[in-house]
C-alpha cells in the first residue's frame, strides 16, 4: 500500500476528476460508476482505512501501472481500481462525464504517474494500459471539437511519454484516432492539432527506433512547415500558433518530467524494449483490416514481385530465404523497430486508398499520409535507410502507394509522389536501384520528355523535383553510374539532360501544344535553371571530390548515408545490416560487379552498353547486319543458341522484326529459330498457355512461309515436351492455325462476325489424325482465348515505332509507362488494380533477373568524363541558343551561370574539347569582335569572362587565350572609346587609309568631338570589324560610316565602363598554381604575338602585360619561375626578331626591364637562372639583322653591369656571349661599344666575375679571344690580347676557384695541393685551358704581328706560371693547346706550292712560307724551350714531344722538316745530357722512324700506265691530251716530292752526325747499331733508286737531259748516308762502348765494305755493249765515279786498318773485290788507286809474304 504522501501527491490528479465525474453522472444509468468514483476519493482520502482498495487475491502482490514517482508503488489490483473509474467514465459516452476522465489520465500520464506498457499482446499490466488507450481512442465517436482537442493532447502525451510506452496495436489505434480527427474534424484548429500530432507522433515513434530507446530526447516539430502543401492556403497564423503552442507545451511537459525522474534514477536506459519474442499469438494482420483491398494488393505486390525474382534460383540461397509470409514480416524483437515498421505499414496503406472524387475528405487522409511518409522519408536515420526489413516495407507497400498515386491527376498527390521519390532517391537509392530506375522514368521523366503537350503542373513539379535533386552533388553521379552504365537499365541521366533540353528550347515550331505562352516561357524558365543546377550539381561534386574550395555553391547538408571508404563500392541491396532478403545479385554482367568502379571498369560498363544500344537499333532497321555488329562487337556469341538466348531474353527489340528473322529460311537464321524454340520448356503446359508463352517474344511474321515454319517447329517442340497430349505434331501444328486464327478473330474489332465455340470445333474436325479432339478441350480452349487476348509482353510498341528510339524503349519501360498513365486518345487496356499490379509485376521480375543488384557510390572523378560526354553537347545548345536569341536579363544570367558551372567542370577535369567548346562560345558572346552590336547581355557575358578568369584560372589551360583575346580586346575598345590613339600611331608603320580618310573625320557627330576633339577617328574603324576570329570583313562593306552607325558606337562603349578594371585578372596571377601560371604566360604570349603581327593595326598591351605579370610572379619558386621564363624567353626572342623594327624595340627594352628587376633579387652560388633569364638578349643578337636592336642589346647590357653589378651572378655568362656575338659583328660601333664595356668589366670588376663560377671565367676569356680576332682594328685584337694575359695573371694569382682551391683538401683523382701545384682537378683545367687555347688559335691568325704577340704572351705565361703545374696538366697543355698549335701544318701544307686560299686565311705559297719561317719556326723553338725549362716535370712528355718532332718531319714540306730537325737538335743539344737508357732509346726511335718514313719513293715514275700513257704518241684527241698533261703533273709532283724527302733524309744524316758528335760518349753499342740501321735504311733504298736503270732512264726523259751528263738521282743521299754507317761502325770499333759485341760490329762493318766495294766496282767495270747500260759514258760516268771515291777510299781504309787476324779471316771474300778494284775504270783525282795502294803494302803485301816464307 502507498504511503499518505503517495496517496495525496496522486490525489491531488484523480480526486477533482472523479469529483466532476460523480457530479455530471445520472444517478439512475451511471450508479455504478459514481460509487466506484466514491470509493476511490474515500480511499485516497482516508489512508489509514486498512480495507483494501480491491480484492487480495485479484492480483495484489503484482506491481502496477501506478505510481507517483516516488519509491512506493501500487499493485497491480490498486491501480486496477484506482483507473477503473476514469477507464469506465471514458467510456461512457457522455461527453461532461469523458472529458473529466480523459483529462485526469492524460494528466497522470503527463505527470508520470503511470508507466509500463500498452500493447495487447502483453501480460496483465500491458492488457490495462491497452484497454485505457482503447478507451480514450474511441471517445473521438463522441465527435465533440472540444473534446477532440483533449484526446490529441492525451494521445500525444502518451506517445511522447517516456514512462508509458506504447507499442503495437495500441499505437495503431492512438494513429487511427487522430486520423480520424483529421479527417472527420470541423474545426480547422483541430485539423490543424491533428496532423501536427501525428507528424509528432511519427517522428517520435522513428527517433525512439533510430536511438533504440525510449528516453531519447524528441524535439518538438515546426507547425510551419507541416502547412504546405495542402493546408497553407487555409490556415492562418494564429492557428499555425496555437498549434505549435499545443505541441511545444506537451513536449516540454514530458521533458520536464524526464529530467526529474531521471535526477532520482528512476527509468532505465531502453524500458526492457528489446524483448527478443512477441508476447500471444495474435495476427499481425489484424492490426489493421485483413480484409482491406489494399492490403491484399500490397500482398499480392510484395508475393509477387520478390518470389518471382528468386523463380529458378533456388539453389543458389540458403534454407529459409525463399519462404517469407506477412506473418513472419512483422515479427520484430525490438519493440521499437516493430512499433515503427507498422506506423509505416499503416500509412503506406492510407495512402494508397482510392476514394471516390465525391468525396474528399478520404482524398484528404491520403494526402496527409503521402505528407506523413514525406517526411518520415525525408528525415530517416541509419536504421531505416539500412535495415532489410524496412526496405522491405518500402518495396512492399511504398513502391505499391507511389505506382497507384503516380498516375492521379490531383496535383498535390503528385506532388507528393515526387516528393516521397525525392527521398527515396536522395536518401534510399543504396537499397533501391531496381524500383528507382522503374520509378524515375515513370513519374519523373515520363513527364519531363512531354514537350509539345504536358500538364503544366505536372511539369513544373517535376523540374522543381529535378531542381532539389541537384542540390546534393553525390545523386547525379550514383544515377549515372548506377543507370546509365548499366546495360539492363534505362539511361536516367542522359534522358534528364536530354528533356531539360527540349523543355528549354520549348515547343518546336509547328507542333500542336497546350501551353499558353506564359506558361511555357515559365517552363523554359525553369528547364535552364535545373540544367545549371546539374551543372552546379556536377562542379561541387567534383570540388567535393578533390577538395577544392567553391564558395559560390549553395550549401549541401551532408547526409550520413554514404559511410563510404574512398572510391566507388558496391552496397549488395543497400543493406547495411547484414540482413537477407530482396534482390540477389544478377548473372548478368557478372564480370562488371565485382565491387569496383574504377575509372576503367566504368568505362567499360559505359562503352558495353552503348554499343550493344546501338547493335538492338541496328537489328531494328536490319535484324541480319544488326546480328553480324553484335556478333563482331563481341556482344553476342556466333552459336544459334547464343544469338536465340540473346533475341529472347533483350530488350529493345522490335518484335515484329524478331519474328521476321526467326521466319528467314536462311541457314543461320533457321538453325538460330529452333534453338530459340528448343529453349522453350512446355511441359505440363495448356496448349493455349504454350502458345501465348511462346509469343510473348516475338510477333508472328505477315509471309506464310514464315509462320508455317515457325509453327511447324512449334508443334514439334510441344509434342517432344508433351508427348501424351497429340497423337502427332501434326495435330499440333493445325490447331496452332486455328489458335491464331480464332485470337485474331475474338479480338480484333473490324471483325465484326465473331467466331462461335462451335465454329471452332467445327473447324477443328478431324485434325487428330483423323479423329476429333474432345469437344470439351476445345470449347476450354475457345473460353480461354477469347476471354484472355494472346499479346506479346510489348503490345504498346506499335505506336511507339513512329517516335525516334530512345533508351527507355530500348529497356522496355514505355509499356510500364503507358500502362500507368495512358496517352490521350488510347485506352486502357490494365482496367483493374490486379491487372495493372500483374503486370508490374512482370516487369520487376524481368529487372529483378537482368539488372545489376550492386549500388555504386562512386567518388572516381574520372566518372565526371563520361557524364560531361553525355551531357555537354545539350547544355551548349540550352545556353547559346537563349543567350543569343533572348535580351532577358534573368535568362542571360542563368546562361552566363550554365556557361560558367560548364566551364568548371570541363576545365577542372581537363576535357579540353569541351572545355574549348563553352569557352568559345562564351567568347563570342561578349560581341567584343563587333562592337557596334553590344548590348547589356554582352556586358553580362564579358563580366562573365572576368569572374570565369578571378575563379577557374587555375583549370583553364589552353583556354586562357579565349580569355585574354577578350580582355585585348576590351582594352582596346576602351581606349577607343576614351579617344585615345591606337598603338599603330607610335609604330613606324604606314597608315591605313580609312585613318586618312577626311570622310572618316567629317562624319564624327559633336559629341565625338567633344570627346576627344581630332582622336576619335581611330575608333571609327571599329564599327566594321569583322567576325571573332580576327578576321576582317570591311573588304565586303563599304568603309563610310554613318553619323547613326558612330553614335551606336559611342553608346556601346561607354557600356563596357560597367565593366571596370580588367587589370586585376593580371594582378591576381599571383593567386595561380604552378601550372596554371604557366598556361596563362604561354596564353598571354599567343595572344600578344597575335597583337603585334597584326598587319594594319599592331598593340603592346599584352606585351606591356607581361612585363606586368612577370614582375607579379616573380617571387615564385625557381622551378615555376624557369618554367615560366622558358615560355617568355621564346616569346621575346620572337618579337625580338620581327620585321618591325618599333615592335623589336619596344620588346627589347620590355625585356630589359624585366632583367633590372630580376637582378634586384640576389643569386646563389652555382645557379643558373640569371644565364637563362638573359638567354633572349643572346638569341636576338645572334639572330637579328636589324642595327639598332644588336647595338641596343650591348647597352641594355651594359646598363645591367653598371648599375646590378654586384648581383650579377650567372648572368656573366649571356653577358658574356652576347659580346662574344658582337664581337664577330660587322658593324665597327658595336664592336667598339662592346668591347669597351668587356675591358671595364675585366679591369673593374674581376672578382665579380669568378666570384660564384668559375665558368664565368672561360665565357670571359672566350670573349676575349673572339675580340682578338676583330677585321677592324688591330689594336683591339692587340688589347685583347693584353687582357688574356691580365686573366692568365689573375688565374694563377688565385683570383679564380680561390674558394675552391682554399676549400677542397684535394683534388678529384686524389693530388694534393702541395709545392704550389694547382689542383688536379676539371675546374681548374677548364679555366686554363681556354685561356691557353685561345692563345694558341692566334698563332694561325694571318697577320703576322697578331701571331707573334699571342705566341709570345702564350709562351710567356706558361713560362712564368708554368711552375705551377703538374704533370697531368702539362700534358694537357701540351696536347690541347701546344701542339695544336702544329696540326695545320702536320696536315694541310701544300708541297707543291700551288696558290690556293685554306681556311686559316693564308693565300698560296707566300702565306705558307711566312707562317712556316717566321710562325712554326718560333713556336717550335719556344715549346723547346718550355720543355727544357720544365724538364724536371715534363721530362715524362719526351716522346709526345719528339713525335710532334717526327710529325713535322714526315711532311713533305723541307722547310717545315728542318724546323722539326732543328728543334730535335736544339733539344738534344739542351738537355740530351739528361736522357736516360729509355729515353735514348725513344730517341733513337724516333730518328729511326723519321728516317723510314721519309724515303723518296719513285716507284710512280716507273708505273706501266703512267708509261704508256705517257709514251703514246698516236692518242690525238682533246681527251687523251688531257690525260697526258694530267700524268705529267702527276709525275712532275712525284719526282718534286721525292727530291724533296731526299733533301730532308740528308738534314736527318746531318742532324744524326751532330747529335752523335755531342753524345758520342753517352751512346751505348745498342744505341749505335739503332742508328746505323737507319742510316743503312737510307743508304740501302737510295743505292736501289740510282741502281734501277727504268727509273733512271725515265727520269732523263722528263728531265729532257742527254744520257751523258744525267747523275744519280739520289747519289748525294746514297754516299753521306754509307758515310754516316762507316763512321758509326769504326768508331763502336775503336770506342767499344756499353754492351758492344766485337764480333757483331765486324761483322756489319765487313759486310758494309762488301757493299760499298760492289756498288762501285758495278759502276766502274760496267761495259757500253752491256744489255744492263746502267752509267753514262763519258764525263758523267766520270762524275759519279769521282763522287764515289771518297766512300771507296773510305771502305779501303777501313779494310786496311783491320787487324791481322779480322783481315786475314774475310781475305777470301774481299780479295776478288779488290783484284776487280784494281782492273776498273776510276774517276779524276786518284784517290782511289791511291786507296789500295796503301792497303796492299800495308796489310795485303805482309800477309801475303808471311804466307809465302
Amino acid at each position: 500500500m502507498a504511503s499518505t504522501e503517495v496517496d495525496s501527491r496522486l490525489g491531488r490528479v484523480v480526486i477533482p476528476a472523479l469529483d466532476k465525474v460523480i457530479k455530471n453522472a445520472s444517478w439512475r444509468k451511471h450508479s455504478k460508476l459514481a460509487h466506484e468514483c466514491k470509493s476511490v476519493i474515500e480511499r485516497l482520502r482516508s489512508p489509514d482505512i486498512s480495507s483494501p482498495l480491491a480484492d487480495p487475491e485479484s492480483g495484489s502482490s503484482l506491481p502496477g501501472p501506478l505510481h507517483d514517482g516516488g519509491a512506493a508503488e501500487y499493485s497491480l489490483a490498486e491501480s486496477e481500481v484506482i483507473l477503473s473509474p476514469l477507464i469506465n467514465a471514458s467510456g461512457t459516452g457522455v461527453l461532461k462525464i469523458v472529458d473529466p476522465a480523459v483529462d485526469c489520465i492524460q494528466k497522470l500520464i503527463a505527470h508520470g504517474y503511470v508507466r509500463g506498457e500498452a500493447d495487447p499482446t502483453g501480460g496483465p499490466e500491458a492488457l490495462l494500459l491497452s484497454k485505457l488507450i482503447e478507451t480514450i481512442c474511441k471517445c473521438h465517436e463522441l465527435d465533440d471539437e472540444g473534446l477532440e482537442l483533449l484526446l490529441l493532447k492525451t494521445l500525444l502525451t502518451a506517445v511522447t511519454s517516456i514512462s508509458l510506452r506504447i507499442h503495437g496495436d495500441s499505437l495503431l489505434q492512438i494513429v487511427r484516432t487522430c486520423y480520424g480527427i483529421y479527417l472527420g474534424s470541423r474545426n480547422a484548429v483541430n485539423q490543424a492539432t491533428a496532423k501536427a500530432s501525428l507528424v509528432q507522433m511519427s517522428v517520435i515513434v522513428f527517433r525512439r527506433m533510430e536511438a533504440d530507446s525510449s528516453t531519447v530526447p524528441i524535439q518538438p516539430i515546426v507547425v510551419a512547415e507541416l502547412m504546405e502543401p495542402s493546408d497553407k492556403s487555409e490556415s492562418d497564423p494564429s492557428t499555425t500558433q496555437s498549434v505549435q503552442g499545443f505541441i511545444t507545451k506537451i513536449m516540454q511537459d514530458i521533458d520536464g518530467v524526464f529530467h526529474s525522474s531521471n535526477a532520482k534514477g528512476t527509468f532505465g536506459g531502453h524500458d526492457g524494449a528489446f524483448e527478443t519474442s512477441l508476447p500471444g499469438t495474435a495476427n499481425p494482420t489484424d492490426l489493421l483490416d485483413s480484409t482491406d483491398k489494399d492490403m491484399l494488393d500490397a500482398k499480392y505486390w510484395e508475393i509477387s514481385m520478390y518470389k518471382s525474382a528468386l523463380e529458378g534460383r533456388k539453389g543458389e540461397l540458403a534454407d529459409g530465404e525463399v519462404e517469407k509470409d506477412d506473418d513472419s514480416e512483422v515479427q520484430i524483437g525490438n519493440k521499437l523497430r516493430r512499433d515503427a515498421f507498422l506506423v509505416f505499414r499503416a500509412l503506406c496503406k492510407l495512402s494508397m486508398k482510392t476514394p471516390p472524387k465525391e468525396d474528399p475528405e478520404l482524398m484528404r487522409g491520403k494526402i496527409v499520409a503521402l505528407e506523413l511518409l514525406k517526411i518520415l522519408l525525408e528525415n530517416a536515420g541509419a536504421v531505416f535507410r539500412t535495415s532489410d526489413r524496412f526496405l522491405g516495407a518500402i518495396k512492399q507497400y511504398l513502391c505499391l502507394s507511389l505506382l497507384k498515386n503516380s498516375a492521379s491527376n490531383l496535383m498535390i498527390i503528385f506532388q507528393l509522389s515526387c516528393s516521397i521519390l525525392l527521398s527515396l532517391v536522395s536518401r534510399f537509392r543504396a537499397g533501391l536501384k531496381a524500383e528507382i530506375g522503374v520509378f524515375f522514368p515513370m513519374i519523373v521523366l515520363r513527364v519531363l520528355e512531354n514537350v509539345s503537350q504536358p500538364d503544366f503542373q505536372q511539369k513544373m513539379i517535376v523540374l522543381r523535383f529535378l531542381d532539389k535533386l541537384c542540390v546534393d552533388s553525390q545523386i547525379l553521379v550514383d544515377i549515372f553510374i548506377n543507370y546509365d552504365c548499366d546495360v539492363n537499365s534505362s539511361n536516367i541521366f542522359e534522358r534528364m539532360v536530354n528533356g531539360l533540353l527540349k523543355t528549354a528550347q520549348g515547343v518546336p515550331p509547328g507542333t500542336v501544344t497546350t501551353l499558353l505562352p506564359p506558361q511555357e516561357a515559365a517552363m523554359k524558365l525553369e528547364a535552364m535553371k535545373c540544367l545549371v543546377a546539374v551543372l552546379r550539381s556536377m562542379g561541387d561534386w567534383v570540388n567535393k571530390q578533390l577538395r577544392l574550395p567553391d564558395p559560390y555553391s549553395a550549401k549541401i547538408l551532408e547526409t550520413d548515408d554514404r559511410n563510404l571508404e574512398e572510391g566507388s563500392h558496391p552496397v549488395e541491396n543497400g543493406k547495411g545490416d547484414g540482413g537477407h532478403g530482396g534482390f540477389e545479385r544478377s548473372e548478368s554482367q557478372s564480370e562488371l560487379s565485382s565491387g569496383t568502379s574504377d575509372a576503367l571498369a566504368i568505362e567499360q560498363r559505359r562503352a558495353y552498353k552503348l554499343e550493344l544500344q546501338e547493335g538492338i537499333s541496328i537489328f531494328n532497321q536490319k535484324p541480319k547486319k544488326g546480328i553480324e555488329f553484335l556478333i563482331k562487337a563481341n556482344k553476342v556469341g556466333n552459336s544459334p543458341e547464343e544469338i536465340a538466348a540473346f533475341l529472347k531474353d533483350a530488350s529493345g527489340l522490335n518484335k515484329t522484326l524478331v519474328g521476321d528473322y526467326l521466319g528467314e529460311r536462311e541457314d543461320l537464321s533457321l538453325k538460330v529459330m529452333h534453338a530459340y524454340v528448343d529453349s522453350f520448356e512446355f511441359q505440363g503446359m495448356e496448349f493455349d498457355e504454350a502458345i501465348r508463352a511462346f509469343l510473348r517474344g516475338f510477333r508472328l511474321p505477315g509471309e506464310a512461309q514464315k509462320i508455317d515454319r515457325i509453327m511447324e517447329k512449334f508443334a514439334e517442340r510441344y509434342c517432344k515436351c508433351n508427348p501424351k497430349a497429340f497423337s502427332s505434331a501434326d495435330t499440333a501444328y493445325v490447331l496452332a492455325y486455328s489458335v491464331i486464327l480464332l485470337n485474331t478473330d475474338a479480338h480484333n474489332p473490324m471483325v465484326k462476325s465473331k467466331m462461335t465455340a462451335d465454329g471452332f470445333i467445327r473447324n477443328n474436325r478431324g485434325i487428330d489424325d483423323g479423329k476429333d479432339l474432345p469437344e470439351e478441350y476445345l470449347r476450354a480452349l475457345y473460353e480461354r482465348i477469347s476471354r484472355n487476348e494472346i499479346k506479346m509482353k510489348d503490345d504498346g510498341l506499335g505506336p511507339q515505332q513512329k517516335q525516334p528510339a530512345n533508351s527507355s524503349r530500348l529497356l522496355g519501360l514505355d509499356t510500364i509507362l503507358n500502362i500507368v498513365v495512358p496517352r490521350r486518345g488510347e485506352d486502357m487496356y490494365m482496367e483493374t488494380s490486379d491487372d495493372l499490379i500483374r503486370h508490374m509485376q512482370e516487369r520487376f521480375k524481368e529487372k529483378a533477373r537482368k539488372s545489376e543488384s550492386v549500388y555504386y557510390a562512386a567518388s572516381d572523378v574520372v566518372i565526371l568524363r563520361f557524364m560531361v560526354e553525355v551531357c555537354w553537347a545539350p547544355m551548349l545548345a540550352a545556353f547559346s541558343v537563349p543567350l543569343d536569341q533572348s535580351d532577358d536579363a534573368v535568362i542571360t544570367t542563368l546562361c552566363l551561370e550554365g556557361f560558367h558551372h560548364a566551364i568548371h567542370v570541363t576545365s577542372v577535369m581537363s576535357l579540353k574539347t569541351h572545355r574549348d567548346a563553352f569557352v568559345t562560345s562564351l567568347a563570342k558572346f561578349t560581341s567584343l569582335h563587333s562592337p557596334a552590336d553590344i548590348k547589356q547581355k554582352n556586358i553580362e557575358a564579358i563580366k562573365a569572362i572576368v569572374k570565369l578568369a578571378e575563379e577557374e584560372g587555375n583549370y583553364l589551360q589552353d583556354a586562357w587565350e579565349h580569355i585574354l583575346t577578350c580582355v585585348s580586346r576590351f582594352e582596346h575598345l576602351h581606349l577607343l572609346g576614351e579617344g585615345a590613339p591606337p598603338d599603330a600611331t607610335f609604330f613606324a608603320f604606314p597608315q591605313t587609309e580609312s585613318g586618312n580618310s577626311p570622310l572618316a573625320k567629317s562624319n564624327l557627330v559633336p559629341a565625338v568631338k567633344e570627346r576627344a576633339p581630332g582622336k576619335l577617328q581611330y575608333a571609327a574603324s571599329a564599327v566594321i570589324r569583322g567576325s571573332y576570329d580576327g578576321s576582317g570583313v570591311a573588304s565586303k562593306a563599304s568603309n563610310t560610316v554613318t553619323s547613326e552607325q558612330m553614335n551606336n558606337l559611342i553608346s556601346n562603349l561607354n557600356l563596357l565602363e560597367q565593366v571596370g578594371d580588367m587589370s586585376r585578372i593580371f594582378t591576381r596571377s599571383q593567386r595561380l598554381n604552378s601550372e596554371a601560371i604557366i598556361d596563362f604566360v604561354k596564353a598571354l604570349c599567343k595572344v600578344s604575338m597575335d597583337e603585334l603581327r597584326s598587319p594594319s593595326d599592331p598593340r603592346v598591351f599584352s606585351l606591356t602585360k607581361i612585363v606586368e605579370i612577370a614582375h607579379y610572379n616573380m617571387n615564385r619558386i625557381r622551378l615555376v619561375w624557369s618554367s615560366i621564363w622558358h615560355v617568355l624567353s621564346d616569346f621575346f626572342v620572337a618579337i625580338g626578331c620581327s620585321d618591325n623594327l618599333s615592335i623589336a624595340i619596344f620588346a627589347m627594352d620590355s625585356l630589359r626591364q624585366l632583367s633590372m628587376k630580376f637582378l634586384e633579387r640576389e643569386e646563389l652560388a652555382n645557379y643558373n637562372f640569371q644565364n637563362e633569364f638573359m638567354k633572349p638578349f643572346v638569341v636576338v643578337m645572334r639572330k637579328s639583322g636589324a642595327v639598332e636592336i644588336r647595338e641596343l642589346i650591348i647597352r641594355c647590357v651594359s646598363q645591367m653591369v653598371l648599375s646590378r653589378v654586384n648581383n650579377v651572378k650567372s648572368g656573366w655568362k649571356s653577358m658574356f656571349m652576347i659580346f662574344t656575338t658582337a664581337a664577330h659583328d660587322a658593324h665597327r660601333n658595336i664592336v667598339f661599344l662592346s668591347f669597351e664595356m668587356v675591358e671595364k668589366i675585366i679591369r673593374d670588376y674581376f672578382p665579380h666575375i669568378t666570384e660564384t663560377e668559375t665558368t664565368t671565367f672561360t665565357d670571359c676569356v672566350n670573349c676575349l679571344v673572339a675580340f682578338t680576332n676583330s677585321k677592324f682594328e688591330k689594336d683591339i685584337s692587340l688589347q685583347a690580347i693584353a687582357l688574356i694575359q691580365y686573366c692568365a695573371r689573375k688565374l694563377a694569382e688565385g683570383y679564380v676557384g680561390s674558394s675552391l682551391k682554399r676549400n677542397l683538401p684535394s683534388s678529384p683523382q686524389g693530388g694534393k695541393q702541395d709545392s704550389g701545384k694547382f689542383l688536379e682537378s676539371d675546374e681548374h683545367l677548364y679555366s686554363w685551358f681556354p685561356l691557353l687555347a685561345g692563345l694558341s688559335e692566334l698563332s694561325f691568325d694571318p697577320r703576322a704581328e697578331i701571331r707573334k704577340v699571342a705566341l709570345k704572351v702564350l709562351f710567356d705565361t706558361l713560362r712564368n706560371h708554368g711552375d705551377h703545374f703538374s704533370l697531368s696538366l702539362w700534358e694537357r697543355v701540351f696536347e690541347s693547346v701546344l701542339f695544336r698549335i702544329f696540326d695545320y701544318v702536320r696536315q694541310d701544307v701544300d708541297p707543291s706550292g700551288e696558290d690556293s686560299t685554306d681556311e686559316r686565311g693564308y693565300n698560296g705559297e707566300d702565306g705558307q712560307e711566312s707562317w712556316l719561317y717566321e710562325t712554326c719556326s718560333l713556336a717550335l723553338q719556344l715549346v723547346v724551350d718550355l720543355f727544357v725549362n720544365f724538364y724536371k716535370t715534363v721530362n715524362p712528355l719526351l716522346k709526345k714531344v719528339l713525335m710532334l718532332f717526327v710529325s713535322l718531319i714526315k711532311r713533305p714540306h723541307q722547310s717545315l722538316a728542318g724546323a722539326g730537325i732543328a728543334a730535335l737538335v736544339r733539344l738534344m743539344r739542351d738537355v740530351g745530357h739528361q736522357f736516360s737508357d729509355e729515353q735514348w732509346i725513344e730517341v733513337v726511335s724516333c730518328i729511326k722512324e723519321a728516317a723510314y718514313a721519309t724515303s723518296p719513293d719513285l716507284s710512280y715514275v716507273t708505273r706501266e700506265d703512267v708509261t704508256e700513257g705517257v709514251s703514246n704518241e698516236d692518242e690525238a684527241s682533246d681527251n687523251s691530251e688531257d690525260k697526258l698533261r694530267r700524268r705529267n703533273r702527276q709525275l712532275h709532283a712525284a719526282v718534286a716530292e721525292a727530291k724533296s724527302k731526299a733533301s730532308i733524309q740528308i738534314f736527318v744524316i746531318q742532324a744524326v752526325a751532330e747529335i752523335y758528335n755531342m753524345y758520342r760518349a753517352s751512346l751505348t753499342a745498342n744505341h749505335m747499331l739503332m742508328l746505323f740501321e737507319a742510316m743503312h735504311g737510307i743508304a740501302s733504298n737510295a743505292h736501289k733508286i740510282n741502281a734501277d736503270p727504268v727509273l733512271r732512264r725515265k727520269l732523263q726523259e722528263l728531265g729532257g737531259s742527254s744520257p751523258e751528263s744525267q747523275e744519280a738521282p739520289l747519289l748525294r743521299l746514297e754516299n753521306e748516308s754509307f758515310q754516316t754507317c762507316m763512321t758509326f761502325l769504326d768508331n763502336l770499333i775503336a770506342d767499344q762502348p756499353l754492351g758492344y759485341e766485337e764480333a757483331e760490329i765486324e761483322s756489319h762493318l765487313i759486310s758494309l765494305c762488301r757493299e760499298v766495294l760492289e756498288f762501285y766496282i758495278d759502276i766502274s767495270c760496267s761495259k757500253e755493249q752491256s744489255s744492263r747500260w746502267v752509267v753514262p759514258s763519258g764525263s758523267g760516268k766520270r762524275k759519279e765515279l769521282t763522287a764515289r771515291a771518297p766512300l771507296v777510299v773510305a771502305a779501303i781504309q777501313t779494310l786496311g786498318n783491320m787487324g791481322e787476324s779480322l783481315f786475314k779471316k774475310n781475305l777470301p771474300e774481299l780479295f776478288p773485290l779488290i783484284a776487280t778494284l784494281i782492273s776498273c775504270e776510276h774517276g779524276s783525282g786518284g784517290e782511289v788507286q791511291v786507296a789500295l795502294s796503301d792497303m796492299l803494302q800495308t796489310s795485303m803485301g805482309p800477309l801475303l809474304l808471311r804466307s809465302c816464307c
